[in-house]
Order: C-alpha cells, then structure tokens, then sequence
C-alpha cells in the first residue's frame, strides 16, 4: 500500500472532502464558492462554518496530499497531480455510495 492510499483512506473519513472529490470525477474546475459548495451532494444547508472550515482544512488538506489543486486567490479547484492514482477507488466509491448506510 502507498502512501497515497494511506492519504486517500483518512480524506475519504470526512464527507466535505467526499463530496469535493466525488463532483470532481464528473468535472473540474469547481469552485469554492459558498454558491458552488451548496450545489455539491448532500451539501445543501451548508452554513458559514462548514464554509470556512472547507476552505481552511479540507481544501487546504486536499491540495498538500496532491488530490486537488486549489488555488485560493481564484477560488478553482482541480484536480491535482495525484487525481489519476485515486481515481479507481473514487469511481467504486462514487457508483456504490449511496448504497452504504449514511452516519447519522
């Protein structure tokens, strides 16, 4: 197992950082807009909070592991360097997630 992977398994524990990662299979650039972050799954009545702690954990966490590039000062998000190595387990993750039994 790569370090990677180990990466990959302690972001995928955080549903903001899922989702992120899940819309950017189907897209990029995304945005970290509060108007686009409210558009991903699930994320509908994100407040300011979960807003700020997106920008300032989950995305900032996202771009050192090299999953996505962010870039604060535009406000893109894309994927990063190593998108391509973490794309096969998103892909399973994504096609079978709803499946799974949702924390409460």
């Amino acid at each position: 197992m790569t370090r990677t992977h180990d990466n990959l398994y302690e972001v995928l524990s955080n549903v903001q950082r899922r989702q992120l990662l899940f819309a950017l299979l189907e897209e990029t650039p995304q945005s970290d807009s509060p108007k686009e972050l409210e558009t991903l799954p699930d994320a509908r009545g994100t407040g300011e909070a979960e807003r700020v702690e997106h920008r300032h954990v989950h995305l900032p966490k996202l771009d050192a592991y090299g999953f996505v590039d962010w870039s604060p000062e535009t406000r893109r998000v894309e994927r990063g360097p190593q998108f391509d190595e973490i794309r096969p387990a998103l892909e399973l993750l994504a096609a079978h997630h709803e499946g799974l039994p949702s924390a409460k």
